[in-house]
């Protein structure tokens, strides 16, 4: 893989995170049920999709189904997380994502990663550990096991997406549609939801910008990088989400110190996945 295509690609997942950053903000800050807010962004992303694949070939597979059932379960484990536990927690367990790829890795490809991939996963560990003191603790703790459903889930969304035969574009169309249905129809059953257009304008946003343009630069993306390579950069919103959380709701934000480790691993993985051009 070329480093210009590489970097192209580090930087289009960059820009994910970012996007993703604000997902967890807007479900917290609107007082809608969460399975209601994933309804109706899902809604709007399926239409930034189609829009911009209008010229796709569409061709259903059974790998294609199945990642776009993994990519659904991940969002409404984390889109519930987040109403109950903190944005901060939701983001930091759902991180744990790289080691899960690594484990993806090793099980179904049986393959042996190098040791300056494996430090790289490990700094940012321990980065997230320093980060987050504190802030892990036994209250809220059906939202964070499903936060950490939605990290081993987030794993399986870059190891399947990254793989070559699989259509990354229609995987996460299929996705936003399960998740039309599952979550519009458990809050037309379960839910008594009342409706202010302020609410649902900030979830309809959030639905064309934090998850339908950020399928749109991941599928892109991913195309140009490795999985655990994407995985590592997407880490990157554990430090933006937290602020925006900060500025918003006042909840701590933890040691920047870990921050700069953090960042440091993610600079050091891409630099040597560029050198070494790893997969």
């Amino acid at each position: 893989m070329k480093n210009s295509l590489r970097f192209r690609g580090n930087l289009l997942i960059l820009g994910t995170a970012f996007l993703w950053s604000f997902v967890g903000i807007i479900t917290k800050a609107v007082s809608y049920h969460a399975m209601t807010v994933t309804g109706i962004a899902s809604i709007m992303a399926v239409l930034v999709l189609l829009v911009y694949n209008r010229r796709h070939s569409w061709h259903i597979t059974p790998l294609a189904v199945g990642t776009g059932v993994v990519i659904a379960v991940m969002h409404i484990c984390f889109m519930v997380a987040n109403k109950h536990t903190t944005v901060t927690n939701a983001i930091v367990l759902q991180y744990s994502s790289p080691i899960f790829v690594v484990l993806y890795y090793r099980i179904f490809q049986k393959r042996k990663l190098k040791k300056q991939q494996l430090l790289a996963v490990g700094a940012c560990f321990i980065a997230m550990v320093l980060f987050f003191s504190g802030e892990l603790t036994t209250r809220n703790m059906f939202g964070n096991a499903l936060a950490v459903l939605s990290g081993i889930c987030f794993a399986g969304e870059f190891y399947l997406c990254a793989k070559p035969e699989n259509d990354a574009a229609l995987a996460h169309v299929l996705s936003h549609l399960i998740c039309i249905v599952v979550c519009l129809g458990y809050t037309g059953l379960s839910v008594k939801q009342e409706y202010d257009w302020g609410q649902t304008g900030l979830v309809l946003l959030s639905g064309v910008l934090c998850i339908g343009m950020a399928a749109v630069t991941y599928t892109i993306g991913i195309r140009m990088t490795t999985a655990l390579n994407a995985n590592l950069i997407a880490m990157s919103e554990v430090i933006m989400a937290p602020l925006w959380a900060y500025l918003l709701f006042e909840e701590r934000v933890g040691s920047w110190p870990a921050a700069v480790l953090m960042v440091g691993a993610i600079v050091y993985e891409i630099w040597f996945e560029a050198k070494n051009q790893t997969c």
